[in-house]
C-alpha cells in the first residue's frame, strides 16, 4: 500500500503541470482548465495523442539530464513540446511512423525551448512565449514533404464538427473557429468549450479575446474589403492571443493596456496575411508566428522604456495580477529610495515636497524641519539669537548607511532671518548609499560636523548639529536625495521610513508641511518574537461555532530565499523590514486558516508605543462573496483603487492587537495575542478563533 501511495504521488506531480501546460497556453494555471482540455483534445484522438506524446516524451529527457524540476516547474518547457504534439496530430494520423515523429518533435521542442529560453532572458529581457513551436512545428512540417512513407501511411483530412443545427451569425462562427483553432481545433464545438474555459477562469481574457478578434478581423476586412474573408479565417486566432498576452498578461489590466490590446492586433494583422502568404508557399500553417513577433516588438519596448505597468510578477490571471498589484502599490509605495529621519524626539515639517517657498522644479523633492513648542513657534523669547531656537543645536543623524562622499563645516551661522546667498547649501554633509543614490544634509551648524570624506557612516550615527548656515532663515534641517554628486543637482523622489504622526504610525512615507512627527524606535522583544526562523513548527486549534479542527505550520523558504509560514494547503510570505512585520501576501487553497493570520496581522508595528495606531490595505480576493470580488475586479481594471478593503490595527497591550476591517461598508473586528516566547498565541477573527496548542513542537 506504502508503494502504491508513493507511485500514486510520483504520477500526480508529473500529471499536476502536464495539466496546467494545457491551461497555459491559455495563460493561466487551473488545473480543472487543464483537465477540461485534454478531454477536448481527444475530439480528435491523433491530436490528443500527439500532444500527450510529445509532452512525455520532452519530461523523459529532461529528467535524463537534470532538469526535470525546471521542467516541472516553468510551463514553457512543457506547453511548446505540446503545441508541437497536437500540431502533428492535426496532419499525422498516429501509427508507429508519426508516433515516432511525435517523440523527435517533442525532444527536439525541449532543447529548442531551453536554448531559446536562455539567450532571451539574459540578452533579450523576454519570455520565450511560444516561439520553440512555431520554429520545431515548422522545420518538421517541411521536413515531412519529404518523406513519402509518411504522408502515404499518415495523412488524413481532419473532420470537423460543427454546430450546424444551430443557425449563428458569421462573426460568431469566426470567433468560436478561431478559439478552437488555438488547440488546433478548427471548428464551433472545440472553440465554444475555449471561450467558456477562458469565461470561467478570467472575465478580462474573455472581454480581451474578443476585442482582440473583432478588431483583428475588422482591420483585415478593411485592406481585403471582403467581410466574409476576415471573419472565416481560423488564423484570427492570433489575433486573440495577442491582445490577451498585451492587455492582461505582460501588463497590468486598465485602460491603457485595453488601448495597447488594440494597437498591437491592428499591427498584427497585415503580419498574419504577410506570413500566410510566405509560409502557405510550403504547404505550412501560419501557426503562433505574428502573435509571437508582435507581442515580442511590443514586450521590447515596454522593458527598455521601463513602462511603469509592466506586470512584475504574474498570478495566473489578469484578475489575480491586478488585485495583488493593486494590493502592493497601496501597502508598499516604495521608490527605492528609502531612509531614514536624521533626528531623534518630535520635529515639524517646515516645507516638505513642492513647498511654498524653496522645494519647486527640479528641486521639488526636499524636506526642512524644525522643533516647535505646543504653540506652534520655533523659538522661545523673542528669538533674537540663535540659541532662542529650539533646534539650535540638536543632534543630526546620518539617514542611511554608506560613505561621506563630500562636506563643508566651516561657513558661519546667520543671524535669524538673515540668509547667505553666497553659499546656499551653507555647511553640508554629501553622503553616497550603496544603493546607487546620494543624500545632502545642509544647513549644519560651523564646525559640528563629526564627520570626514571617505568616512563610512551608520544609520542613526551622529553626523553634525542643526544649524543656520547658507540660505537660511532660521536654524533647521534640509534633506533631499539626488543621482549626482554634484551639490544643487536636481532632486528625486524618495520616502522615509518608520514614523509616528499624531499617534498614526506610517512604515514608509512623506509627511505634509507642518506634520509633527517622530521616529520610530524598534522593540527588540518584539522583533525576536516575530522573527520567524526556518523550520519553526507550531500547533493550532481552529473553532468555529463549536467546531473545532488541528492544524499545524511550518516555517519554509521559496527558491528566491523569501520566508513563508504553510499548512500544507497555502503559503503565506511574510518579513520583518526595520520596526514592522509583514505577511506580504498569500498563495494557495484560500480555505486555509491561514488566510486569518494574514486578515488579521498583514502588518504589525513592532514598537513599545502602544498608544499608535496604522492603517493597511488588504487584497479584494479576501472578500466573502466570489461573484463580488471578481466584478469589483474586472470594474478596476478600467479604473485602479476604484475600490479598496482598509484595516486599521491598534494595541490593547504590549503584545495584543485589535483591528477592524472595512469590507467595502461592512465592518470585521479582529484580535490578535502575541505569544511570551515566538509567534503568534491567539487569533480571534469574527466567530473564528485560533489558539496556539501548549507545548507544540518549536524548533
Amino acid at each position: 500500500m506504502n508503494k502504491f501511495s508513493k507511485l500514486f504521488d510520483q504520477a500526480k506531480k508529473v500529471a499536476t503541470p502536464i495539466s496546467k501546460s494545457y491551461s497555459a497556453i491559455l495563460f493561466n494555471s487551473n488545473i480543472y482548465a487543464g483537465l477540461t482540455l485534454i478531454l477536448l483534445t481527444f475530439i480528435n484522438i491523433n491530436i490528443g495523442i500527439g500532444g500527450l506524446i510529445s509532452v512525455i516524451s520532452a519530461y523523459i529527457v529532461a529528467m535524463f539530464f537534470g532538469l526535470n524540476k525546471e521542467f516541472l516547474k516553468l510551463d514553457y518547457y512543457i506547453y511548446n513540446p505540446l503545441l508541437v504534439g497536437l500540431s502533428l496530430g492535426f496532419l499525422f494520423k498516429i501509427n508507429y511512423i508519426s508516433l515516432l515523429l511525435f517523440i523527435i518533435g517533442g525532444v527536439f521542442t525541449f532543447f529548442l525551448t531551453y536554448t531559446i529560453s536562455v539567450l532571451f532572458y539574459n540578452y533579450l529581457k523576454l519570455p520565450t512565449l511560444s516561439l520553440p513551436f512555431v520554429i520545431s512545428s515548422s522545420i518538421l512540417y517541411l521536413a515531412s514533404l519529404k518523406y513519402s512513407n509518411l504522408f502515404v501511411s499518415s495523412l488524413y483530412n481532419y473532420y470537423h464538427i460543427e454546430l450546424n443545427s444551430v443557425d449563428m451569425p458569421l462573426w460568431i462562427k469566426g470567433y468560436l473557429t478561431s478559439m478552437g483553432t488555438i488547440f488546433f481545433l478548427p471548428n464551433v464545438a472545440a472553440g465554444l468549450v475555449v471561450s467558456i474555459i477562458i469565461l470561467m477562469v478570467s472575465r478580462i481574457f474573455f472581454i480581451l479575446s474578443i476585442i482582440g478578434y473583432f478588431t483583428g478581423a475588422l482591420t483585415t476586412a478593411l485592406f481585403t474589403g471582403s467581410t466574409a474573408s476576415a471573419f472565416s479565417d481560423p488564423s484570427a486566432f492570433n489575433f486573440i492571443l495577442v491582445a490577451m498576452a498585451i492587455g492582461g498578461v505582460f501588463l497590468i489590466p486598465s485602460t491603457k493596456s485595453y488601448i495597447f490590446a488594440v494597437l498591437s492586433v491592428i499591427i498584427a494583422a497585415p503580419i498574419v496575411d504577410a506570413a500566410k502568404i510566405f509560409w502557405e508557399n510550403y504547404g505550412i500553417p501560419v501557426f503562433a508566428l505574428p502573435f509571437n513577433l508582435v507581442t515580442f516588438l511590443f514586450l521590447f519596448v515596454f522593458f527598455w522604456i521601463g513602462y511603469i505597468d509592466i506586470t512584475k510578477l504574474y498570478k495566473g490571471s489578469p484578475e489575480k495580477t491586478l488585485d495583488y498589484h493593486l494590493t502592493v502599490s497601496s501597502r508598499f509605495p516604495f521608490t527605492g529610495r528609502e531612509i531614514f529621519l536624521p533626528f531623534s524626539g518630535k520635529w515639524t515639517v517646515w516645507q516638505s515636497f513642492d513647498g511654498k517657498w524653496t522645494h519647486k522644479g527640479l528641486w521639488k523633492h526636499a524636506v526642512d524641519f524644525v522643533v516647535t513648542d505646543d504653540k506652534g513657534k520655533t523659538f522661545s523669547n523673542n528669538g533674537k539669537f540663535l540659541q532662542d531656537y529650539y533646534a539650535f543645536g540638536k543632534p543630526v543623524l546620518s539617514p542611511v548607511d554608506g560613505y561621506i562622499y563630500d562636506y563643508a563645516g566651516n561657513i558661519e551661522d546667520n543671524p535669524p532671518a538673515e540668509v547667505n546667498r553666497q553659499n546656499n547649501w551653507g555647511n553640508y554633509v554629501l553622503i553616497y548609499d550603496n544603493r546607487g543614490f546620494y543624500v545632502l544634509i545642509a544647513h549644519l551648524k560651523k564646525n559640528s560636523i563629526r564627520v570626514k570624506k571617505g568616512d563610512v557612516v551608520q544609520k542613526g550615527s551622529i553626523i553634525g548639529l542643526c544649524g543656520n548656515s547658507g540660505y537660511s532663515p532660521q536654524p533647521h534641517i534640509h534633506i533631499q536625495v539626488q543621482l549626482y554628486p554634484k551639490i544643487g543637482s536636481p532632486t528625486v523622489d524618495f520616502k522615509f521610513y518608520s514614523y509616528i504622526r499624531d499617534n498614526e504610525f506610517f512604515d514608509v512615507g512623506i509627511p505634509a508641511s507642518n506634520d509633527i512627527i517622530e521616529p520610530i524606535i524598534t522593540d527588540k522583544s518584539l522583533f525576536s518574537k516575530l522573527n520567524l526562523q526556518l523550520d519553526h513548527e507550531a500547533c493550532y486549534t481552529i473553532k468555529n461555532k463549536n467546531r473545532i479542527k488541528h492544524f499545524k505550520i511550518k516555517v519554509k523558504m521559496a527558491n528566491d530565499g523569501t520566508f513563508y509560514i504553510t499548512d500544507g494547503k497555502a503559503k503565506l510570505y511574510f518579513g520583518l523590514s526595520h520596526s514592522t512585520f509583514y505577511f506580504y501576501h498569500m498563495d494557495g487553497d484560500y480555505s486555509s486558516p491561514l488566510k486569518y493570520f494574514f486578515y488579521s496581522s498583514s502588518k504589525i508595528l513592532l514598537s513599545n508605543n502602544i498608544n499608535a495606531i496604522w492603517k493597511d490595505y488588504l487584497p479584494l480576493h479576501s472578500l466573502p462573496s466570489r461573484i463580488q470580488k471578481e466584478f469589483l475586479l474586472f470594474l478596476s481594471s478600467f479604473k485602479h483603487n476604484l475600490f479598496s478593503i482598509l484595516s486599521e490595527t491598534a494595541f490593547v497591550s504590549d503584545k495584543k492587537l485589535k483591528r477592524t476591517i472595512n469590507f467595502l461598508g461592512k465592518k470585521t473586528k479582529s484580535f490578535v495575542e502575541i505569544s511570551d516566547d515566538y509567534g503568534f498565541e491567539k487569533i480571534i477573527y469574527g466567530d473564528i478563533e485560533i489558539t496556539k496548542v501548549k507545548g507544540g513542537r518549536q524548533v
